[in-house]
């Protein structure tokens, strides 16, 4: 089966189990990124799916998301491996193993905590994000309800350490969960976490009117001019570092299993997450 239609057919399966279990307790169900506009990566394929609950989650929620988690990996277990990663706060290790690998990230919140945040997901910044990028499934468009204001300098302040730390403490502690064998998780959960304080480096180093405009979110869109910008904004040796990760998810499958570039790219995202705190605080 071509990696598009088996790509598809996964995550028709999730969408219908959640569909059957939750929808009840659903406001919104979303599936978001590129994948929700046909685009699909042949070299680290992953389906990004929005889960809002309405009012608070409850155990049970969590309960059943496991449980589905679990049937859909053993419903494709003899043609691929599925990454169940709740990014950034935990990463499942795979029960089973094929040499193509499909990442699912069911993101989870609820309307009670969206209004405690302040009517944002996690920042300004993800959810502009998943508001630009996302097709409803299920339940009313809650994200359309959702007004963000601009990011500011102040903004960025306030949230780097909270922002920063969401994804690197996680990692630091990843070389202790996985084995000489399972190279290629390692990689992916450092390419991941990368890529989101790449992201987070882009506002960094913007001007108060670039962040007016939201021109971060052109970013999102065009990947290839990331490390161009960073070339430009913090100089050729960070350049080169961000091009590394990029050049790393094109070429994941011939890498995945390299310890060496497991390594150098875990190294770069921690790395990253240092630059990107200084260039927030310089301001």
């Amino acid at each position: 089966m071509e990696t598009k239609n088996l790509v598809s057919n996964i995550a028709a399966s999730f969408e219908k189990k959640i569909k059957s279990r939750l929808s009840s307790r659903l406001k919104s169900f979303y599936i978001v990124g590129s994948f929700a506009f046909g685009k699909i990566s042949k070299q680290r394929p992953d389906i990004n799916f929005l889960l809002i609950f309405d009012g608070f989650t409850s155990p049970n929620d969590y309960l059943t998301i496991g449980e589905i988690c679990k049937e859909l990996e053993s419903e494709f277990a003899k043609i691929a491996t599925l990454k169940i990663e709740f990014r950034p706060f935990r990463y499942i290790k795979p029960r089973y193993s094929n040499d193509f690998e499909v990442s699912i990230n069911p993101i989870i919140i609820s309307t009670g905590e969206i209004q405690a945040m302040g009517g944002v997901i996690f920042n300004k910044w993800f959810t502009q994000g998943l508001i630009s990028y996302n097709k409803l499934l299920l339940g009313d468009d809650f994200l359309k309800s959702l007004k963000v204001e601009n990011i500011t300098r102040k903004d960025l302040i306030k949230g780097a350490m909270f922002d920063l730390v969401f994804f690197s403490i996680p990692l630091s502690r990843a070389p202790a969960q996985y084995n000489k064998k399972e190279t290629n998780l390692l990689l992916n959960e450092s390419l991941v976490n990368a890529k989101n304080i790449a992201y987070l480096g882009i506002e960094a180093a913007m001007t108060d009117e670039e962040l007016k405009n939201k021109e971060y979110l052109s970013y999102i869109k065009n990947k290839e001019s990331i490390a161009s910008f960073y070339e430009k904004r913090y100089g050729e040796d960070v350049g080169k570092m961000v091009r590394k990760i990029f050049q790393v998810r094109s070429e994941y499958q011939s890498l995945k299993n390299n310890s060496k570039v497991a390594r150098e790219m875990f190294s770069i995202a921690l790395e990253l997450a240092n630059v990107v705190r200084e260039k927030i605080f310089s301001h």
